[in-house]
């Protein structure tokens, strides 16, 4: 026992300083949360705050929180509202219906306390990541500071909506890809299952990280191609698919087929084509009604159309990319004169210039760098453009579809940064 006390005291004194930063960043993070979140209160036409009367209000608000919450209620046979995983992937709605099911205390103060410890966690983690990136304690710091201080996240954390939990798997996964394979023999064997399961826990979370699972499949099956023989590589890779399966199987007991999720159907006929109708053809119709000329299109012919219209279809998925998506506000603060809503906006704003201006850079380093750390940057880097990307087919989501992908480039931006002064002329 007093050898064991030994060894974790001689670990807590090597890590010391990791230790120090990261109490203090998440004490600091805690001030902030709270000098937010407790005059939004009883602020006007707002969704966030502890006041008892609207905590259910503010917590249930979203139809799509609605969705969750009795999709989760309906796994433990709490409710008999119709359950949505072939829409709303499991991973969310489990951990709804489990904290509804086994917390003694308040249900909706209970989902609010856990995800404002999922969003210190991922400070936390996004501290370790950026130092992993950069080995520059003060920089870890002051780039950890981007996350926590800017409010959308805040508020998302008063909703049961996937954001808290999207954003903690973000920064858990840079956290995981940046560690060095050299690390330990064990962990270079495993570190590949590592991430396809983490990705693989993103898209129980979010189905947009479709694309990002199936890019991440076929880079680590081609590095891993002297591997293809061996009976446990895709044994491991299967485990490590674990969460689809479940969604696979869960879906297919409700419709008879399996799918992942089928929001994608209704995001693309709903948000997307139906504005490109109104631009192309009426623009003085309301969405409402356009919405039930295109109700009974099938896929072919939504993606038809949208070719056949490309103007249209392009002008309306930048504006989804960035007036709707990059420059929002609060998905859950009405008011645009909310102070709360403003720092929001300013704050997307000042981002949206400084992705304008990393891209070139980033561009440029990762074209001529792609071994050791740079495998990881890729990584990371890729995830963050495909999720932007993938948010343009959307629209009045405010800026939740993009906000989640924070740890994603300020880790990748402080590596980058961090190497400018060794650049090769």
């Amino acid at each position: 026992m007093k050898e064991k006390i030994a060894q974790l005291w001689e670990k807590i004194k090597e890590n010391r300083h990791m230790l120090v930063a990261l109490g203090l960043t998440l004490v600091a993070a805690t001030v902030y949360y709270f000098a937010w979140a407790l005059p939004q209160t009883y602020a006007d036409s707002t969704h966030i705050g502890f006041e008892e009367g609207r905590m259910d209000n503010n917590m249930w608000w979203a139809s799509d929180a609605r969705d969750y919450r009795d999709t989760g209620d309906n796994f433990f046979g709490n409710t008999e509202e119709e359950s949505v995983l072939y829409r709303r992937p499991w991973l969310y709605p489990f951990i709804i219906g489990a904290l509804r099911q086994y917390t003694p205390f308040d249900l909706d103060y209970s989902l609010w306390a856990f995800q404002f410890i999922m969003w210190l966690a991922t400070a936390g983690f996004t501290l370790g990541a950026v130092f992993r990136a950069t080995k520059k304690m003060g920089w870890a710091i002051l780039a950890t500071g981007v996350f926590w201080t800017h409010p959308s996240i805040i508020a998302l954390t008063f909703h049961g909506m996937t954001e808290a939990l999207n954003t903690l798997l973000i920064a858990l996964f840079a956290f995981v890809v940046l560690k060095p394979r050299d690390a330990d023999e064990k962990w270079a064997e495993n570190k590949n299952y590592w991430l396809i399961f983490l990705m693989s826990l993103l898209l129980v979370t979010k189905p947009t990280y479709q694309v990002q699972l199936a890019i991440l499949l076929l880079y680590i099956l081609v590095i891993s191609f002297k591997k293809w023989r061996v009976l446990r590589f895709w044994g491991k890779i299967a485990l490590a698919l674990i969460p689809l399966w479940i969604q696979l199987l869960l879906s297919w007991q409700i419709l008879g087929y399996a799918i992942i999720s089928d929001v994608a159907g209704p995001t693309l006929k709903y948000w997307t084509v139906t504005r490109v109708y109104a631009k192309a053809e009426a623009p003085d119709t309301p969405l409402p009604e356009i919405a039930t000329i295109v109700e009974d299109w099938s896929r072919e012919e939504e993606i038809a159309y949208l070719l056949n219209n490309k103007k249209a279809f392009i002008s309306v998925y930048f504006n989804n990319l960035v007036e709707e998506g990059l420059l929002a506000d609060s998905y859950f603060i009405v008011n645009d004169d909310n102070s709360m809503n403003i720092a929001i906006m300013t704050l997307n704003k000042w981002h949206f210039y400084l992705h304008l201006l990393m891209l070139p850079l980033m561009g440029y380093l990762l074209l001529f760098n792609y071994k050791g750390k740079w495998e990881a940057i890729w990584i990371i880097y890729l995830t963050f453009v495909i999720q932007i990307l993938a948010s343009g087919v959307s629209s009045d989501q405010g800026d939740r579809l993009i906000i989640t992908a924070l740890p994603l480039w300020i880790v990748a931006y402080s590596f980058a940064i961090g190497k400018l002064q060794t650049l090769k002329e």
